[in-house]
């Protein structure tokens, strides 16, 4: 992941005589890159994410500090470093700006004259190269384990070099729809021992090393609750069981991935792999048509005769198994009535030539529809 101001903050701000005025709650920034600006025209030039260092050089007027640094909290920018003693000064910085910067969670620091701005350029430029370098290694050695799991030792050296012990738990969320916001990024950091969100094929995935699940549940389930604006589409998320280590944590992504589609199908925020029940069975069997044939063997004659036109058999017995076999409830579910329900019943006893009494003839056709649903995900 990007480097985060916070981080660079609290690693240089002796060595540079950093001090932060305004804007802590936005430490979490991601900064992009490094920009010296003086002059208020070329802000709009500015693409966001970029920590601006100024001297003041081009200040006309007492309001020239108010409306630079309201430029760049427009232009989206991830914070503010002025360079103090020579052409502004800290009286400079008013209360009403302090208060600017803190309602917009934008970080103002102040760094004394004699700090020389090349040294604290290169310096930072250095640090975002290493961390961007870093991330395309870590990024594309995860993608080859969970793509390639059969040829995993160039990823796993490649990880063990970046810090990534083998042998520990690691677990693998999966989110679809919007991207994850920041804060909720920031929660996930908090998960295991290691986190690293990256993207594969069109979703976000997070990866944790020494997982709490407990935590992982929290942190997702207070997701509507934080004051966020709402994401274009709905985001869903799935997670795999921890694996035991790296070599094995593309199971973790393949069980997080159908989590996911489970998820959404079903219209759930969240769930884990281990929520699934019978359908992490099904999900074992590696020759679908095994598990068509066994449904197939008790639901086919009800699918043959709703497809003649004639009454649907097969809603009516999933609610039949569903209100365990109360014909009011059943009729009430299907806006019926119950001498409709009563007929149709005896109809399917009839086809299946079972009495749907017994805990072995209800099991088999519960069976029969979960394995329905799992196939048409």
């Amino acid at each position: 992941m990007s480097i985060i101001l916070a981080d660079l903050f609290y690693a240089t701000k002796n060595t540079y005589q950093l001090q932060l005025v305004a804007g802590a709650a936005g430490l979490s920034t991601a900064i992009d890159w490094v920009q010296f600006t003086e002059d208020i025209a070329t802000t709009s030039f500015l693409k966001g994410g970029e920590l601006i260092i100024t001297t003041g050089m081009s200040a006309d007027s007492n309001s020239w500090l108010d409306d630079f640094i309201t430029r760049l909290i427009d232009q989206k920018t991830a914070g503010l470093i002025i360079n103090t003693g020579h052409y502004l000064f800290e009286e400079a910085i008013s209360e009403a700006l302090i208060t600017l910067c803190n309602r917009h969670q934008f970080p103002l620091f102040t760094m004394p004259w004699k700090i020389h701005l090349a040294t604290i350029m290169q310096d930072y430029c250095n640090r975002i190269f290493t961390q961007s370098y870093q991330q395309d290694r870590t990024t594309m050695a995860f993608q080859r384990l969970l793509l390639h799991p059969d040829d995993p030792e160039t990823s796993l050296d490649t990880l063990t070099s970046l810090g990534y012990e083998t042998d520990l738990p690691y677990l693998v969320l999966v989110c679809q729809g919007s991207a994850v916001p920041a804060r909720l990024v920031q929660q996930f950091s908090t998960i295991g021992t290691r986190t690293y969100h990256l993207r594969l094929r069109e979703a976000d995935l997070v990866i944790f090393q020494n997982p709490s699940l407990s935590a992982l549940d929290q942190a997702i389930s207070s997701f509507d609750g934080l004051a966020l604006p709402q994401p274009k589409a709905p985001l869903y998320f799935g997670s795999g069981d921890p694996a035991a280590s790296l070599v094995t944590l593309h199971h973790s992504y393949q069980q997080a991935l159908f989590a996911l589609k489970v998820a959404q199908a079903q219209q759930r925020r969240y769930l884990n792999f281990n929520d699934l029940g019978l359908f992490k069975l099904f999900f074992a069997v590696p020759d679908k048509a095994v598990l068509a044939a066994l449904a197939n063997d008790s639901l086919s004659l009800l699918a043959a005769h709703n497809q003649k036109g004639q009454s649907p058999l097969i809603d009516t017995l999933r609610l039949y198994l569903e209100h365990d076999g109360s014909i009011q409830a059943v009729a009430e579910a299907a806006f019926s009535h119950r001498n409709t329900i009563n007929y149709r019943m005896k109809k399917i006893r009839q086809l299946l030539n079972i009495d749907l009494i017994t805990p072995e003839e209800k099991f088999k056709l519960q069976l029969a529809f979960l394995i329905k649903d799992y196939l048409e995900l």
